[in-house]
């Protein structure tokens, strides 16, 4: 019997499968991610890409970027 997926802080885990494409993992009675539960493929990729396009349109926030990444993704 294989162990449950430790599920990420944030309710969501994001996994980059060896062949490039990603894959999503999050506890359907997770309030934060439950809207997600009945969403096919595609719909959650058309999410994120209009997710991705609005983010490009905004300005850098340079200090923001700076707090959330302190380095420490470089241990891994």
């Amino acid at each position: 019997m294989t162990e449950p997926t430790k599920i990420h802080p944030s309710g969501l885990n994001i996994i980059q499968n060896s062949n490039g494409s990603y894959s999503f993992e999050w506890d359907s009675k997770d309030e934060r991610w439950s809207w997600m539960n009945d969403l096919t493929d595609e719909e959650i990729k058309v999410i994120i890409e209009a997710a991705i396009e609005y983010e490009a349109t905004r300005p850098v926030d340079v200090e923001t970027i700076e707090e959330v990444y302190d380095g420490s993704e470089d241990d891994l």
